[in-house]
């Protein structure tokens, strides 16, 4: 289980969603190899509370509401969703200058037992192909495979990289009712074809029987059910000679890495992988490393924040993350090296260093003993104003409660109550208008509860690490290419953790040196969600897809 820095309290994260994928050292557990998904419930021994990566989405409900909204595996039976043709529709708009008719398809695609050919579950998607001569056989194709265990792939279809997107405010909030969508024109639609898949459990993906559920929610059948939907959509859409894409984003990166190396032994060839929010190593979270490659996010955190002097206040994105790098892989490390061995003076130093990047007192630095972690930091930074950062997006603040039991006084006694304020604001309207989309434009009307966020999945049991996915995909096909997109602003995979997760893959040096690229935003945990970075990751996506195309 991966930690947020946060010392002895944990975050909840996957909120409604409750477990999340583990994430192994080079000293852990190698990935299991993916295998199909059997009937019956492994056995999972969740901790009294769980940490992670973002989540999206309120707080989990009570138990005695979940027979209205969660899903319920313990049930005898469910409503049968109909083996029906995908609802058609079809678009324009103008893209880069030019007119460009798409066909928007939204449905269900079964998963049969390859043996009995008995449905295990219906995977709900949405898809957008150019309308095109007989090229379109051949273009590029990109699955959006959502985020970790019960996040739907609606964020990344609605949010900003499907042809329509939300009417975001002009600040990046969600407007009040009624919702609205424009024509995206950052959409990645001119360059590839896109499919937005939603395992089993998001969205309005579910198991054929409800107590088959938790027979998806492992890491192996997660990857084995979408591997299979892959295939079968390649086939039955006559994409073979499509170069096939995955994207994969928060804990979902780790299931795209997986899913490249199981489709490459089902013969089903990837071009490329695309990771956003990437998970990080378990040693980029190991012992005082966890310290090293958080620092550097605090720091564009209060820089964001005008906590730092003048002169590193003046500073650019590139400049100021630089220089916290610089401190963290030098300074940093070796006063957290020496630790009491330290002279006066080098502690001294340390103590000023750190306090001087990270805009918080000295006093505050001494006190915790020179390890900062991510929710001391996210109540401190803004303490005189009363207010918390959200771990999605260090930009977003606000009101911190006092926590339970601490009285009047602001933070006394106790630890102030989890809020992700950016991850709040966002999740409110979103579903609303995204469910309105599907039913006035794509002409498709869902089946139940449409789970967003949470609610549909359930003790999800987690083996194998990210990293150790990626390596196996690349020993597999050394021909794969991989883009990374890393966003300052989003303490849940800070950016110096995922930095250092990349320069520790065990892959071959020629692999290092063409297959990968890495890309910035100044943004938080979506990137495609915030206005002014959107255009730079299609633009960054676009290029790596054509690249791809032509690499060898």
């Amino acid at each position: 289980m991966q930690f947020l820095r946060n010392g002895s309290i944990l975050f909840l994260i996957l909120l409604g969603a409750p477990w999340v994928w583990a994430q192994g050292g080079r000293a852990g557990r190698a990935a299991q190899q993916a295998g199909a998904p059997q009937t019956g419930a492994p056995t999972a021994t969740p901790p009294a509370e769980t940490a992670g990566r973002g989540g999206r989405g309120g707080a989990p409900a009570p138990a005695a509401a979940s027979e209205f909204y969660d899903y319920d595996t313990t049930a005898g039976t469910a409503p049968e969703i109909p083996s029906a043709p995908s609802a058609e529709s079809h678009g324009k708009m103008t893209l880069n200058g030019e007119s460009l008719a798409y066909t928007a398809r939204a449905g269900y695609l079964p998963l049969r037992n390859a043996t009995t050919g008995q449905t295990m579950a219906h995977i709900f998607f949405t898809s957008y192909s150019k309308d095109a001569s007989g090229e379109s056989s051949a273009r590029p194709l990109v699955f959006f495979l959502g985020g970790g265990p019960g996040q739907a792939a609606a964020w990344q279809e609605f949010g900003g990289l499907g042809p329509k997107r939300m009417k975001w405010g002009a600040d990046g909030s969600v407007p009040s009712a009624p919702y609205e969508w424009v024509d995206n024109p950052h959409t990645l639609l001119g360059q590839a074809d896109l499919v937005f898949v939603n395992p089993v459990g998001t969205a309005f993906s579910r198991p054929a029987q409800p107590g088959r559920g938790p027979s998806f929610w492992t890491t192996a059948a997660d990857i084995a059910s979408l591997g299979e939907f892959v295939r079968n959509f390649v086939a039955m859409n006559n994409r073979r000679d499509s170069p096939l894409f995955l994207a994969g984003e928060d804990h979902g990166t780790g299931r795209a890495a997986g899913l490249a190396a199981y489709l490459h032994d089902h013969d089903v060839p990837v071009q490329g992988v695309i990771l956003l929010s990437m998970t990080m190593s378990a040693d980029a979270l190991a012992g005082d490393t966890e310290y090293l490659t958080l620092m550097p996010s605090l720091a564009m955190a209060a820089w964001h924040h005008k906590k730092l002097a003048p002169e590193l206040n003046a500073m650019s994105a590139e400049q100021i993350s630089g220089q916290a790098r610089q401190f963290a892989s030098r300074e940093y490390l070796h006063a957290l090296y020496k630790g009491d061995r330290m002279t006066a003076d080098e502690r001294a130093k340390a103590i000023a260093g750190l306090a001087r990047l990270t805009g918080v007192s000295k006093a505050f630095v001494v006190n915790n003993d020179l390890r900062v972690t991510l929710d001391r930091f996210t109540a401190e930074l803004l303490r005189d104003q009363h207010r918390g950062l959200s771990a999605s997006d260090s930009r977003v603040s606000g009101f911190q409660p006092a926590p339970a039991g601490g009285g009047r006084g602001f933070f006394g006694g106790g630890v102030p109550l989890a809020i992700d304020f950016n991850l709040n604001n966002l999740s409110g309207g979103f579903e609303t208008a995204y469910e309105a989309y599907l039913h006035s434009d794509l002409k498709f009307n869902g089946n139940g509860v449409f789970y967003l966020s949470g609610g549909g999945v359930s003790n999800f049991t987690s083996t194998g690490n990210d990293d150790q996915n990626l390596a196996n995909a690349f020993a597999r096909n050394p021909n794969l290419r991989l883009f990374v997109g890393i966003s300052y602003f989003d303490l849940s995979a800070p950016f110096y953790a995922t930095e250092y997760t990349l320069a520790h893959l065990n892959v071959a040096p020629e692999i290092r040196s063409h297959n990968i690229v890495v890309s910035h935003y100044e943004a938080g945990q979506m990137a495609y969600l915030d206005n002014k970075a959107l255009p730079k990751l299609e633009a960054d996506l676009a290029r790596f897809v054509a690249e791809s195309m032509g690499h060898k």
